[in-house]
């Protein structure tokens, strides 16, 4: 214990003489003054001259200066005293080239700012934890990405139905806790006045207990309070609700407030991280699943069997494995289909699980992450940017690494002047490298301005339909942690590649000729990798948006609107929506008006197992059929030509006529060459047992309505009246206009209040904006490897002229000898034009197989494109070649304008 008081008795004491040092520097010279004078006073006694009598002291004491320096070595904290002085020195340097540093500074300011903001989102994305208790014990059962999904028909567990999961979370033996949520669609809430919208979700009352969130203030849901339907009309709110709405006032816990029409009272406010278990929503408000019917009528979950709706989460036991789980959960679901609750299944769900057609087994998977429709969604595009960008970072390092060599051989008189003086070979590589880290902080630092921009540009971008930013973005030790690596790393190529150069080079020369060429050719190759991977997701895009849809986008105005959410259904939906109808054709500058379930380029889409009569050997099991219930000239308003037959007219639409028109692919799948006219299709709906056929009346062009990319499936439309759908939930109303759709948005959202007050609308926008919502993730992320395309470029432009500039500068006297002796100019500029066409040639032969295997990686983010384009290799090779030649032409130009007797009489 002695020997540990002590040592910390001797650090305590150099950290003060540290703190302390031009204090302890200033008594060192004031008691080496005393030493001398008394030294020089006992040579005057002995008889020396003043003169004398100081050299003798001096002599004694080894010199004045040495004695200092000795001192200052041996002085714990040397090391610190050095290091600020090549700090001192790298900026009085730094501050000498001021272009030079504004440059580079600049470089690392882009690359490092948008390598961060990529991975700043990647890391919201991808990587953060929930803020839970250990996240680590949390296990998702079902699809993770299904996080908006709700669907009716055969049972399935990658989403859940009510009952369904009441079985699992009473009868499983491996998870110690099992909750279950949904979303809420089209919530409005009233406060002290107006309702406004807001964003929730609806949760099992053992929500927060499984998460192992506390409240703020207040108190959250237990499952002791979700028991019985409509009996527990309380919220929780956002801590961000709470601070926008009510200031953080405590007195918002207790305040009833209408939610849906329906008194709700705000018993708790969640903690300010905690936004849910799903990346990517951002609720304000959470409310029990026993209040489903209450805040959505007319859809009635809570009972029903074969609607599916909910996400799954829950807290493995102590000891239990995912697989042990998996197992269980199998089991459980089986029972529970095959005989608890079996006999609330209709015929066809019993005869598809006869026929192997439900699977019980549901995916399991860690939850630390949470659930997420955008991670699924954006992960290979953010994975794509973010080699993009590394690629970048890496011709940026090249690049600086370049201009130091440059710099570094412009400063070799000062260089060989400092070893002169005595600096070692290693004083020289601190004081290069001193430099670079210097540059690389600031860089840094701007970077991370840039950065957190950058990234809530990039979320915003790549969700502006939304009406909060989905993803909590921030700095955290994550984010930090990658700058400072980021910047680590290219503190070691770009200083240490000079510092190396000039440590191999003792006479402190220019660094070799073959160093500079190979960082050119380095870049240039990457730089094209880069460019041709851009060149390709731009004409990508293009060929999406010049893709023929099958459907007239112009003139075409598109609105949603929520029926159950209103209160409407059975043929008091069918009512409203015929009264639409007829609001909307009246409104000055409508054409046409149609409807529909699913809509144009909507995230929900029917499909079924149908029977067609005179369709051959071909199974129901073997072919997904979508269908889409359609009002009066649905193809005529939205512009698709009738191949043959006719379309659905009003009086089908009036008269719930059983007829229906197919797509091309339908009559493909089904009949082949065979004319489909006349025959009767029969769909297999377990909501409707033993429903009447459908005779098919009309062939439709094929149309891409609801996915660009994907292959257009066979398609089935009937009339909405028909009986297919009792109770549509939602309706998309197509208006065709005689005048530019935009003026009359506002005239559609009129004319729907005008019908009802009560009627939820979804969103009224135009088809043009439809598709360019649609391909706002390829054009997002052509865009911004576009840009990194443009930063490369600009990088080779500034690495090509640096090391032509040092190039012609080292080279002078030698082009002066040949001017003087009679040799063209026209030479002098082939000379130098030829060095950078040989790099530029090589780069190119290296980067385009480099970029060939690199998009390769991302084939299936292209469309209309193949990895080897070769338009795409030519606009890479092309751009590069253009650059080079811009960059070189300036320091080639100044090589033919060399006076020869001028420089070598400087020389």
């Amino acid at each position: 214990m002695r020997g540990m008081i002590r040592a910390f008795e001797i650090v305590g004491a150099r950290l003060r003489v540290l703190a302390r040092w031009r204090r302890f520097d200033v008594e060192f010279d004031e008691e080496l003054a005393t030493h001398l004078a008394e030294a020089e006073d006992e040579y005057r006694r002995r008889g020396l001259s003043d003169d004398d009598a100081r050299l003798a002291a001096i002599r004694d004491i080894g010199g004045i200066s040495q004695t200092k320096e000795r001192y200052r070595d041996g002085r714990w904290g040397r090391p610190f005293d050095t290091v600020a002085q090549d700090i001192r020195y790298a900026v009085r340097v730094l501050r000498k080239s001021p272009r030079f540093t504004a440059s580079i500074v600049l470089t690392l300011t882009l690359a490092i700012g948008a390598t961060t903001a990529i991975f700043t989102v990647i890391d919201a994305l991808m990587l953060r934890e929930l803020p839970v208790r250990d996240p680590h014990a949390l296990v998702v059962v079902g699809d993770p990405a299904a996080v908006h999904s709700w669907s009716w028909g055969t049972p399935r567990t990658n989403v859940f139905s009510f009952p369904l999961y009441r079985e699992l979370r009473d009868r499983n033996r491996t998870f110690s806790s099992l909750f279950a949520s949904a979303r809420l669609d089209n919530l409005q809430i009233a406060i002290d006045g107006p309702a406004e919208p807001i964003d929730g979700r609806l949760v099992t009352g053992n929500y927060f207990e499984t998460l192992g969130v506390e409240p703020v203030i207040g108190h959250t849901f237990t499952a002791q309070d979700d028991r019985v339907p409509g009996a527990d009309p309380y919220l929780v709110i956002s801590f961000a609700y709470w601070e926008r709405r009510f200031g953080r006032d405590p007195s918002a816990v207790g305040r009833v407030v209408r939610l849906k029409n329906q008194r709700f009272t705000i018993v708790g406010v969640a903690p300010p991280d905690f936004f849910g278990e799903v990346v990517g929503d951002r609720p304000q408000v959470w409310a029990p699943m026993m209040m489903e019917p209450q805040l959505m009528p007319g859809r009635d979950f809570l009972n029903a069997v074969d609607t599916h709706a909910l996400l799954l989460m829950g807290r493995l036991g102590r000891g239990v494995t995912i697989e042990q789980a998996r197992a269980d959960v199998a089991a459980v679901v089986r029972e529970a289909l095959t005989d608890t609750l079996a006999g609330r299944l209709s015929a066809d769900d019993r005869d598809a699980m006869g026929r192997g057609e439900v699977t019980f087994v549901a995916e399991l998977s860690e939850g630390a992450h949470g659930l997420s429709r955008m991670r699924r969604q954006f992960s290979e595009p953010l994975l794509l940017l973010m080699g993009m960008v590394t690629l970048v970072l890496v011709v940026t390092s090249v690049n600086i690494a370049s201009l130091m060599l440059a710099r570094s051989a412009a400063r070799r008189r000062e260089l060989s002047l400092r070893v002169a003086l005595g600096a070692g070979p290693g004083r020289l590589v601190r004081q290069l490298l001193t430099e670079s880290i210097l540059l690389v902080v600031v860089g840094g630092v701007f970077g991370l301005g840039v950065a957190s921009r950058g990234a809530a540009t990039l979320v915003h971008l790549a969700s502006r339909s939304a009406s909060t930013e989905p993803l909590v973005l921030g700095l955290d030790a994550r984010v930090l942690g990658f700058t400072v690596l980021v910047c680590f790393v290219g503190c070691v190529v770009f200083g240490l590649v000079p510092a190396l150069a000039c440590l191999r080079n003792t006479d402190i020369t220019a660094p070799k000729r073959r160093a500079g060429r190979a960082l050119v050719t380095a870049q240039v190759a990457i730089g094209v990798a880069v460019i041709m991977a851009a060149a390709l997701l731009v004409r990508s895009l293009g060929n999406l948006q010049r893709t023929d849809l099958g459907f007239e986008r112009d003139e075409l105005l598109v609105a949603t609107v929520d029926l159950l959410a209103g209160g409407y259904r059975d043929e008091r939906a069918h009512a409203i929506t015929r009264e639409l109808l007829d609001r909307l054709s009246a409104i000055p500058g409508v054409r046409h008006v149609t409807v529909s379930t699913n809509g144009l380029f909507k995230s929900n889409d029917s499909s079924h197992s149908i029977r067609v009569e005179g369709a051959g050997s071909i199974a129901p099991a073997e072919v997904e059929t979508h269908r889409d219930d359609v009002g009066p000239d649905y193809f005529s308003t939205i512009g698709v030509p009738i191949v043959s037959g006719r379309e659905i007219t009003s009086h089908d639409f009036a008269a719930s006529a059983r007829v229906a028109v197919v797509n091309e692919t339908f009559v493909d799948v089904y009949f082949g060459r065979g004319n489909p006219l006349g025959r009767r299709v029969t769909i297999e709906d377990s909501r409707q047992p033993g429903e009447p056929a459908y005779e098919i009346v009309g062939v439709a062009r094929d149309v891409r309505d609801h996915a660009i990319r994907a292959a257009i499936p066979p398609r089935l439309y009937v009339p909405l009246t028909s009986g297919a759908r009792d109770n549509p939930v939602a309706l998309t109303f197509e208006v065709r206009t005689s005048v530019r759709p935009d003026r009359l948005k506002q005239d559609v959202r009129d004319a729907i209040r005008a019908a009802s007050s009560t009627l939820v609308i979804d969103t009224v926008t135009t088809a043009h904006q439809l598709v360019d919502d649609t391909l706002a993730l390829p054009a997002l992320v052509a865009r911004w490897s576009l840009a990194f395309g443009a930063l490369v470029l600009m990088m080779i432009c500034v690495g090509i002229y640096a090391t032509m500039s040092y190039r012609v500068s080292s080279r002078t006297t030698e082009i002066a000898v040949r001017l003087a002796l009679g040799a063209p100019r026209s030479t002098i500029l082939w000379m130098a034009a030829r060095e950078v066409a040989l790099m530029v040639t090589a780069g190119i032969a290296i980067g385009v197989p480099i970029g060939i295997a690199v998009t390769r990686a991302f084939d299936a983010m292209l469309f209309g494109v193949a990895p080897a384009d070769p338009a795409s290799v030519a606009y890479a090779a092309g751009a590069v070649m253009l650059t080079a030649g811009a960059a070189a032409i300036l320091p080639a130009r100044r090589a033919t304008r060399i006076e020869s007797t001028v420089a070598l009489r400087h020389d």
